[in-house]
């Protein structure tokens, strides 16, 4: 982001966008998502800060739920969750959007929510992945992690997070081109390991 005369807005951007980006809070353009109803028979996930969605099973080469599966989440695709878990790839935990199963069970948790009509929750996905939204995050964790893993930042405040966000369409510009870079590395990654099979 770049600051000049109050406005505030990135360096580089599409042609034809001029407005601002409009600063928010996260739970003025998101909606928490909660509960689930009743029916077990759905994938059960989990994040792993490096991958993103993992089946519990993939992961822990079991369903680890156990007893706690009637308490999960719902989650349905294009919702997002933030796993508040601390790693060395994501030190102040991770946001994913639910993009491979059209409905999961995931860890209640979680810090599960959905975007507002006029937020693109691939948006919020990348936004998270910035690093951008880190110090604030450790303003509101009030310590390193509890005997879980989990680090302390409730949903209450982790929804007074602010972003800078542009208009819908600028969103879903962001969208195609960073869908169209990720594809492109996925292919170039496969290409390169198939030179070595």
């Amino acid at each position: 982001m770049t600051k000049n005369s109050e406005k505030r807005v990135p360096a580089l951007r599409f042609k034809g966008f001029t407005n601002d980006w409009e600063q928010c809070k996260l739970g003025e353009v998101t909606q928490r998502v909660q509960g689930n109803d009743n029916n077990m028979n759905r994938p059960v996930l989990t994040i792993s800060a490096k991958t993103g969605w993992m089946t519990q099973s993939n992961r822990f080469s079991s369903i680890i739920a156990g007893s706690e599966k009637k308490k999960y989440t719902l989650l349905k695709k294009g919702e997002l969750s933030y796993n508040h878990g601390n790693s060395k790839i994501a030190p102040f935990g991770t946001v994913f959007m639910l993009n491979n199963y059209s409905e999961a069970l995931v860890p209640k948790v979680y810090h599960s929510f959905k975007a507002n009509y006029y937020m693109n929750p691939y948006f919020l996905e990348l936004y998270f992945h910035t690093k951008k939204l880190d110090p604030q995050l450790r303003k509101f964790i009030s310590s390193s992690a509890r005997m879980d893993g989990l680090l302390n930042i409730t949903y209450k405040w982790f929804e007074k997070i602010f972003i800078f966000s542009p208009q819908l369409s600028e969103q879903n510009k962001l969208e195609k081109i960073f869908l169209l870079i990720n594809k492109y590395i996925s292919v170039n990654c496969n290409n390169n390991l198939n030179t070595f099979v």
